[in-house]
């Protein structure tokens, strides 16, 4: 099989077998091929941390997110600032990230809570600010460069859609992802980091342009999902459709 995928991506055999020995440890063929076209597709380097596989699903760190970001040549970091309770403890972290339309620079800011995406990481108790800003910054990413960024979340996203944190570095950063009502009534515990990835991907769509992208990334994940997630994420995607003015 690593013969087989060594020709079909852009990575040589002996590169596939360190991925598979490393940032992709535990993965079956399937899943490994998955991980290597979203590696190519998206132009991630993994050997720089930049993409890792985890047993839940892809997941691409800040380093990444900003790489893609910085290819479109329209992209430029902006300040971060922190809110503070009355106790100066933490309560939420806001970055701003600047993007450049029809020659002007536009700011794009986006929050993320203590209370909603703390980890229980000894990283997130040594350095609660930087570990938040993180997940603020994916998601004001991700909103700026949405064409390119749908449907990707860091590992502080998903951190507490999983239970085992065994796949991912713990330098890297992942902001919690955000369930609502509307969506699958499974209990969190039971529903995978990739199928939470796409559901909200298909939620933060905001166009009919955007959502054809993300149907097109849950059709190649659709391998490491259940049989029971894949039919809700297609529930989710026509009830987004619907709402978007796509045709039923």
């Amino acid at each position: 099989m690593t013969t087989a995928l060594a020709k079909q991506q852009d990575f040589s055999r002996d590169q596939i077998d360190t991925i598979k020995a490393t940032v992709a440890r535990g993965a079956n063929d399937a899943q490994l091929a998955l991980f290597l076209q979203v590696c190519k597709s998206r132009n991630l380097d993994p050997f720089v941390k930049q993409v890792f596989y985890t047993p839940q699903g892809i997941i691409v760190s800040i380093d990444g997110f900003r790489a893609i970001a910085e290819r479109t040549g329209c992209y430029a970091p902006g300040p971060t600032r922190y809110e503070y309770d009355e106790q100066k403890s933490l309560v939420a972290a806001f970055v701003t990230v600047k993007k450049l339309v029809a020659g002007q620079w536009f700011d794009v800011e986006e929050s993320a809570y203590y209370e909603e995406y703390r980890g229980s990481s000894p990283i997130w108790k040594k350095m609660p600010r930087v570990m938040l800003a993180k997940c603020a910054e994916s998601r004001a990413l991700r909103r700026a460069f949405s064409s390119e960024l749908s449907g990707l979340y860091s590992p502080e996203e998903m951190d507490q859609a999983r239970d085992d944190r065994a796949g991912i570095p713990e330098a890297v950063v992942v902001e919690q992802p955000r369930v609502t009502v509307e969506q699958p009534r499974t209990e969190p515990a039971e529903r995978s980091a990739a199928f939470v990835a796409a559901a909200n991907a298909i939620e933060e769509a905001e166009s009919m342009e955007a959502l054809g992208a993300v149907a097109k990334r849950v059709k190649d994940a659709a391998a490491v999902l259940s049989h029971a997630e894949n039919s809700e994420l297609r529930s989710l995607y026509l009830q987004k459709r619907t709402v978007l003015g796509g045709a039923k």
